[in-house]
């Protein structure tokens, strides 16, 4: 594994890639995390080198935190790595509450200090939350005492809101954005991380793969992957690209199998800044090309918008949106698609919306999804 540093923090040796807790393997007859080979993932992330792990108060609907904490206190690694977490402004109504669910999540983690903690899913309106709560005193607080050793946030939103952040937050030590080869231009994340590294604030990227779109791409891109001088796969590009950015510290990858983690280490372990050639960068030049012109909603499964009053599972639309028009079939109009038939059959189809807006205002993509979801429900057919 290789390491690198955050500019303002050059002791610390932060390993190139580090583990997302979002999509933690789980029982599939409740969905809850399978306790057993979660501790068998983190096991073998140690034995590769992570050791940065990313967990935050909703993932996996507040059991993330739980679980990640028993399992460092049953390995007893809690001084070999380096946990994050985050405040989720959106359940924050005042400094007590704020207070509150921190000691809540070091409770959860049974630890006495997180290593890397990030005000969750910034934007415009979260960080002007922020400022009218006092949260940021808040923080220099708990850092002062010990229990929080480094201040970053997450991001969602364009790129003017990212430097009005970093430029009235100078306490930030890290930020953490979505970047990938698809979402770099679209989003305007490139400029933050080129912006971050003038400031001298390292940053962490999520989302590296696309919540695993990247990963597992349709036969466009492996075709064109495939003519290139050197075969990787379609992960391996996808990591390659995000750590050949000079300005990216780590890349988290929310992996939850053995073959995912063994992949993704063999590529970190191997990616250096600057490190791809002007002919490998045209070649994700072209696979983001041929993804642009076939994904009708950038909708990337981080779930945020979950659970939908009406039970819509809008992710699984969304994804199966996506897949139909990636793959062809939706090339000629609408076409019936056997997994929307199901999800439907289930009662999460997209039919059930009734435009309460609810999920439109925690969308991290800004994505319009009850007019999204009509599209695909119109689109989408069923047997």
């Amino acid at each position: 594994m290789l390491y690198r540093s955050f500019p303002k923090m050059p002791d610390l040796k932060i390993s190139t890639l580090g583990l997302g807790l979002m999509r933690l393997p789980v029982n599939p007859e409740n969905s809850s995390i399978d306790y057993e080979k979660t501790k068998e993932l983190v096991c073998l992330a140690l034995e590769q080198g992570v050791n940065y792990f990313d967990t935050a108060w909703p993932y996996h609907g507040g059991t993330s935190e739980i679980v990640f904490g028993q399992i460092v206190k049953e390995l007893g690694i809690r001084d070999k790595i380096y946990i994050a977490d985050k405040m989720p402004i959106w359940d924050i109504d005042s400094k007590e509450k704020a207070r509150s669910i921190f000691e809540k999540q070091l409770e959860k983690l049974q630890t006495d200090h997180v290593d890397f903690y990030l005000l969750h899913a910034m934007s415009k309106d979260h960080w002007e939350k922020v400022k009218k709560l006092d949260l940021l005193s808040l923080l220099d607080e708990l850092k002062a005492a010990g229990k929080i050793r480094h201040l970053g946030f997450s991001f969602h939103d364009t790129p003017d809101v990212f430097e009005k952040i970093v430029d009235e937050y100078p306490a930030a030590e890290f930020c953490q954005v979505q970047y990938n080869y698809l979402d770099g231009d679209i989003q305007g994340t490139a400029k933050d991380i080129q912006y971050a590294a003038i400031r001298g604030i390292g940053t962490i990227v999520m989302e590296p793969l696309r919540g695993g779109l990247l990963a597992v791409p349709p036969k466009g891109i492996s075709d064109i992957f495939l003519k290139a001088e050197q075969k990787f796969h379609p992960a391996e590009w996808g990591l390659s690209w995000v750590l050949q950015n000079p300005g990216v510290v780590c890349t988290l990858s929310g992996m939850s199998a053995a073959e995912q983690m063994l992949m993704n280490c063999k590529t970190a372990s191997a990616a250096v800044p600057d490190s791809m050639s002007a002919g490998q960068l045209k070649i994700v030049e072209s696979a983001a090309d041929w993804f642009k012109q076939r994904i009708k909603v950038p909708c990337t499964g981080c779930r945020y918008c979950m659970p939908c009053p009406r039970k819509v599972d809008i992710p699984a639309v969304f994804a199966e949106w996506n897949r139909m028009s990636m793959t062809g079939a939706l090339e000629d109009g609408p076409a019936v698609s056997p997994n929307y038939t199901k999800l439907k059959k289930e009662g999460h189809g997209a039919d059930l919306c009734v435009f309460c807006h609810k999920c439109e205002t925690v969308c991290p993509q800004k994505i319009k999804i009850p007019d999204m979801l009509a599209e695909a429900g119109k689109t989408l057919k069923t047997e």
